[in-house]
């Protein structure tokens, strides 16, 4: 691997003086050190500023960038990105940490695969630092239902220059957006090794999510508009009915089993779409997804049609690909649930 590629790491910070040291140093002391460490410094009434100066003395690695108004995460990251000198970028929250050779195995495999966007496991940790559980995340044609990329990556910059940036009005989802849209025009691949420790704590966004009224609903919304471009790019005409499905699935509303039926060629064209494209060339992975799919919406449906009948429907279309899993859910949920 060549030592002379620069990579770029962005860190926006607000209020985060309770893990922003260890988040730095979890890049500064990272195997790989031709970095460059962008902080982009957003008004916090903390002592953040004064972390990040610390650090900024010590290594003439660090670079702060002091937002000139108040920005949302998204607009943060964009100005990261435009001020980041490397070919190769990835960025961080200050309340996570890169395990010592992430950038190292990220760099070696993204230019060893001739990819675009390489991306890893991870370890979930607590408040304290300690270890809860590893997490693997799903292979890559799952990343059409939920965010499996995870916050461990690592892309070229002209990734970013095709996305045209982070769209600022999608905070909350902006990173799951700014995937689903390089989906069109990037290759990605998984790293099957954990090289990030993600924190779990009561004042994360993912925290505040779940939590806080108003934050929901702008969650809720942008996912509407993320699945919606989403959609468009494999979609011409029946977009917004496959964005609606997607947007529902995400946020856990129940979707009656005769949507599904009513819509299937419009399910089938997407599914038909997604696999010309260099990321979904394993079509029997794309329809165990779909399966996968239609069987929890079988349970959750209450509706007035029997699940006997949704079950032939389901063994109709997808028993090619039918698991132990799947066929025992549907004989649970066929003669034994009314």
């Amino acid at each position: 691997m060549q030592k002379n590629i620069l990579v770029s790491i962005i860190l926006p910070v607000y209020n985060g003086e309770k893990f922003l040291a260890q988040s730095i140093e979890s890049c500064l002391n990272q195997t790989y050190q031709n970095i460059e460490l962008i902080i982009v410094y957003d008004f916090s009434t903390d002592k953040t500023l004064e972390i990040a100066n610390f650090y900024a003395t010590k290594d003439s690695r660090v670079l702060i960038i002091n937002n000139v108004d108040k920005k949302n995460l998204p607009a943060s990251l964009n100005v990261g990105h435009i001020a980041a000198k490397g070919d190769f970028i990835t960025w961080t929250s200050d309340d996570n940490i890169f395990e010592i050779d992430a950038i190292a195995e990220m760099l070696n495999t993204l230019l060893e695969k001739n990819v675009d966007i390489v991306y890893s496991n991870m370890i979930i940790i607590d408040h304290n630092g300690d270890k809860v559980r590893e997490f693997d995340f799903l292979d890559f044609e799952n990343v059409i239902f939920r965010n499996y990329f995870g916050n461990c990556f690592l892309y070229k910059k002209e990734v970013f220059e095709r996305n045209k940036g982070y769209k600022e009005d999608r905070f909350l989802i902006e990173d799951y957006d700014f995937w689903l849209r390089a989906i069109a025009h990037s290759q990605f691949y998984q790293i099957k090794k954990k090289l990030y420790r993600y924190r779990r704590h009561d004042t994360s966004l993912t925290h505040q999510i779940a939590n806080n009224d108003e934050k929901k609903q702008i969650f809720i919304e942008n996912v509407i508009k993320m699945y919606n471009d989403f959609s468009k790019i494999f979609l011409e005409n029946d977009y917004l009915i496959m964005g609606d499905f997607l947007s529902q699935s995400l946020n856990f509303q129940k979707i009656p089993f005769e949507w599904i039926e009513k819509n299937e060629g419009v399910i089938n064209s997407f599914k038909k779409n997604l696999s010309k494209n260099s990321n979904f060339q394993n079509k029997g992975a794309i329809e165990k997804v779909f399966l996968n799919k239609m069987v929890q919406i079988m349970t959750m449906d209450k509706g007035l049609k029997s699940n006997f009948s949704k079950s032939l429907y389901i063994l109709k279309r997808y028993g090619f690909f039918l698991d132990k899993k799947a066929i025992k859910t549907l004989i649970k949920y066929s003669f034994f649930k009314k």
